[in-house]
């Protein structure tokens, strides 16, 4: 976050060097809640590679797996990886496969979404196995092609959620 931990960024990249550990980093999200804080400056993941690069310069990419959400790398010498996950640029919008379901039951295909249906009301109401799988189609069917659709679609403004409460 800016401002309030980017200096963790290379000690938490260094767990890498000893440990066989994926170490993720993400862009700041814009919906933090109530209580967000105001930006100093927008850490991106080409920022967050960049300040990794000043340490690390020979760091290189890896090859993503299927349906990543991150870019991963290796810093030679390492046991462990690096990935960054573009979530407010929404770059990897095309290959995400995620879908959440928050707290209240409001089944999502993306974090910009307000949300498709609302499963918990679904099964308490008593429908069946094959419905609910019938359901879910349809809203794959009809998922944005990125968040920033998504987020276009909304219908209650835009994303102020905080994380914990959208499944993220």
């Amino acid at each position: 976050m800016s401002g309030k931990n980017t200096e963790d960024i290379i000690p938490m990249a260094d767990l890498t060097r000893t440990h066989n550990v994926s170490v993720r980093f993400i862009e700041e999200m814009p919906f933090n809640g109530d209580g967000a804080h105001e930006y100093q400056e927008f850490w991106s993941y080409r920022k967050i590679l960049e300040e990794l690069k000043k340490t690390y310069p020979g760091i290189y990419k890896l090859p993503d797996p299927p349906a990543s959400t991150s870019y991963n790398y290796q810093i030679p010498g390492h046991k462990g990886t690096i990935g960054i996950i573009a979530a407010f640029s929404r770059t990897f919008c095309g290959t995400c496969n995620r879908l959440r379901i928050t707290p209240q039951g409001q089944f999502k295909t993306c974090l910009y979404d307000d949300g498709v249906f609302n499963i918990k009301d679904l099964l308490r109401q008593g429908w069946d196995d094959a419905s609910v799988t019938q359901r879910i189609y349809e809203a794959l069917q009809n998922r944005a092609k990125d968040g920033f659709e998504a987020e276009a679609r909304r219908t209650v403004g835009v994303v102020s959620e905080s994380m914990s409460t959208i499944g993220g």
